[in-house]
């Protein structure tokens, strides 16, 4: 997973009030100033770590954290914050970070299995080639148990791809033709279309039946 911390994408966060939260850690994320950046080359994309120690009390999320995801291939992308403590939240925006340059694109709530009680989001988006999008991470509500600075969080990104891209560019070419040669003769559950249990033959000829770009 690369990392890296963007300094001067976009303005901080609109803020009308601010708590912050005594004796919390921040987070090198904590406002949209140092925004993780990471783009559709290091998906799947996971992150851990704690949730920020500032709440703006402008509107969900409360305590926060930001990304900025760059998206280099246009396709369904699923967001989401599984197994994090607390009532977690996701927003995207468009255009700029957070609520003071930005428009809300989507908003994911208690989608994950088991929410409530893990009241955990979930959210699946068609998001478009060369567009950058603004995540914020945090809790629904201020107060524990549900929200309180520098809780635990899981955040995870994928996206959808066709039988044989292994690598998650909307193409089956010579990179996954590599990639299916160094699983030959394994269980992995990638390259083995049949479902036999191995990689083989057939699903050479299965990959190569799908050569090209994703329908």
């Amino acid at each position: 997973m690369i990392r890296l911390n963007v300094i001067g994408l976009a303005a901080g966060i609109a803020i009308a009030a601010e708590v912050s939260g005594a004796g919390c850690n921040p987070p090198s994320n904590e406002t949209c100033d140092g925004q993780i950046l990471f783009d559709t080359g290091d998906l799947p994309f996971d992150d851990v770590g704690l949730i920020g120690c500032v709440n703006n009390i402008v509107d969900k999320p409360y305590w926060d954290i930001f990304y900025r995801y760059d998206c280099t291939t246009t396709a369904e992308h699923t967001f989401e914050m599984c197994d994090s403590e607390g009532d977690t939240y996701i927003r995207i925006y468009t255009g700029g970070c957070g609520w003071a340059d930005g428009e809300e694109f989507a908003v994911g709530d208690d989608e994950c299995p088991g929410s409530p009680p893990n009241a955990d989001p979930r959210i699946t988006v068609s998001l478009e080639a060369g567009t950058p999008y603004w995540i914020e991470l945090g809790t629904w509500r201020p107060d524990a148990p549900w929200g309180a600075p520098n809780l635990p969080f899981r955040f995870h990104v994928t996206i959808e791809t066709c039988d044989g891209d292994g690598n998650g560019d909307m193409r089956v070419d010579i990179v996954d033709f590599l990639a299916l040669l160094a699983a030959w003769g394994s269980n992995d559950p990638v390259f083995d279309f049949d479902g036999d249990g191995t990689v083989g033959i057939t699903d050479f000829l299965a990959l190569l039946a799908a050569w090209g770009p994703c329908p």
